[in-house]
């Protein structure tokens, strides 16, 4: 199953819940992918240009990105990356039947 790597920040009102409040943001993330059929892979709250990073399987991008725009209406966050993890080998597997003529070649 294809792992998705989801990068963001807290907005202040995200900010605020974490710091004042006691949510578990590890069990919220778990909640959320479960409700889709996708499974948390792992949880981190960052130090850095971003603020979290959720790790994901997932069996389609449509699932993550749902995942993400509701995240986003919330309100409570912003600045969302979502990265899918790849096979090097498949790649690589794929890239030796491309056919390429450069420019001015």
């Amino acid at each position: 199953m294809p792992k998705y790597i989801t990068l963001g920040t807290f907005t202040n009102e995200g900010a605020a819940g974490l710091v004042d409040g006691d949510s578990d943001r590890r069990a919220a993330m778990e909640a959320l992918c479960n409700s889709v059929g996708a499974t948390l892979v792992d949880h981190y709250i960052t130090r850095g240009q971003y603020d979290f990073c959720n790790i994901c399987e997932a069996d389609s991008f449509a699932v993550v990105a749902a995942m993400t725009l509701k995240a986003r209406a919330s309100g409570t966050v912003s600045n969302l990356v979502t990265l899918e993890s790849v096979d090097i080998n498949e790649i690589r597997s794929a890239a030796k039947s491309v056919q390429f003529t450069p420019a001015g070649g």
